[in-house]
């Protein structure tokens, strides 16, 4: 059997995780640090996540939403959070979760799609993104993919497409949502079969003489399918510590997790939870929107814990920006600015920052008094690289952590 160009090419756009060099010789130990970006993708409600219960002007500002004081989790800082947000309160006040208040930058803009490709690029004075535009994550993976040699350092959870935030010059990154992508391309018994076409194809695939290309593609398609394999048998390795809520969210975030532990290197992950542009009859989606971030989020953290991995995991939890600070007349609220961000982890617990002014609002929304490229450079100097080769310029580092 011999493989045809159309065939290679499908083969191909299926294996997203195949690196252009040296792929087949890298599947690391995994033990090295581990960053998880969850996005709570709409623009989330800061100011009813992280509650300022002492401020007198956030009621009078949410007549109606306030209400969410009743029942809300006490920081040590005059502020709360949001009742759904239980099992993460006791994170933060065990010392394994950390808030910072006023996240975001100079110049905030309304738009969903500008403003995540600013928390994406890692930058606020981005015309458009161009076919050559990088993300945070995606040019971190990139230094990770060459201090190691060769590799697939990142990957994105849950979605069809890989985010601009993972976008790198060298590495790129696969989009899963289910372990039965990498199982298809096992040799070994799976859900299709030990003669399934494409394994067969694979398998007897030959060039003809000096056909260098028809040779290249053989050789290349037998080895992805040799690592599928390794892989699916790392994966296999896993076992839940954890009881997962019956969520997409907490599906995908199960899946971060097999990779945690799975061992073959992958340290740099991202994960989209959407739902949160929420300008109409906000309390009882936002609550439920909330409670879903809470069950996944608590669950994989106990996971990774019990597998004795929770201090090379660290995750931050951000939005592309918050709302804004009063209310609007459909019981919701409209697009923001600055918000609070969550690190969970082996972080410095409690809250980080300056609580936001009330009294002396942007343009109606809350001012950022921490730049978001400062948690950024936290994260990036936790994980082990050099935050200024990433984000172009050197900030101030929030603290979040103890070492590095």
């Amino acid at each position: 059997m011999t493989i045809d160009r159309r065939s290679f090419l499908q083969f191909c756009s299926a294996l997203p995780f195949v690196a252009p060099r040296d792929f087949v010789t890298w599947v690391p130990g995994g033990d090295d640090r581990v960053l998880l970006v969850l996005e709570l993708v709409g623009g989330n409600d800061g100011l009813n996540t992280v509650i300022p219960v002492d401020d007198a002007r956030y009621a009078a500002l949410r007549p109606r939403l306030s209400v969410v004081r009743a029942g809300a989790h006490t920081l040590d800082d005059g502020t709360a959070l949001h009742p759904a947000l239980a099992r993460l309160h006791r994170g933060v006040r065990d010392g394994r979760g950390a808030v910072v208040h006023g996240v975001g930058h100079d110049t905030p803009d309304r738009s969903h799609f500008r403003s995540r490709d600013i928390w994406h690029s890692a930058d606020p004075t981005l015309p458009r993104v161009e076919a050559r535009t990088t993300g945070w994550l995606g040019r971190a993976a990139d230094r990770l993919a060459a201090a190691a040699g060769a590799g697939v350092p990142s990957a994105a959870i849950g979605g069809l497409e890989v985010p601009l935030v993972l976008r790198g010059e060298h590495v790129t990154a696969p989009s899963l949502r289910r372990v039965e992508d990498f199982q298809w391309l096992s040799t070994a018994a799976g859900p299709f079969g030990a003669t399934s076409p494409t394994r067969e194809l694979v398998a007897g695939g030959t060039a003809r003489d000096g056909d260098d290309v028809r040779a290249f593609a053989a050789s290349t398609a037998r080895a992805a399918v040799d690592l599928a394999g390794r892989l699916e048998q790392a994966l296999g390795r896993y076992r839940p510590h954890a009881d997962y809520p019956t969520t997409a969210l907490a599906r995908d975030l199960q899946l971060a997790a097999r990779l945690c532990v799975a061992g073959f290197g992958t340290r740099v992950l991202h994960v989209a939870f959407g739902g949160f542009d929420t300008h109409a009859r906000q309390l009882p989606t936002h609550a439920g929107l909330l409670a879903t971030l809470d069950g996944a989020l608590d669950a994989f953290l106990q996971d990774l814990d019990a597998h004795g991995h929770g201090d090379r995991l660290a995750v931050l939890v951000h939005s592309e920006f918050g709302r804004r600070a009063a209310e609007n007349a459909s019981h919701g609220t409209d697009h923001g600015a600055a918000a609070p961000v969550f690190a969970f982890g082996p972080v410095r617990g409690g809250t980080h920052g300056t609580l936001p002014d009330l009294t002396r609002l942007g343009d109606g929304d809350v001012v950022a008094t921490t730049d978001f490229r400062s948690v950024y450079a936290d994260l990036l100097s936790w994980l082990g690289v050099e935050p200024s080769d990433v984000l172009g310029a050197a900030f101030a580092p929030v603290g979040l952590f103890a070492d590095r």
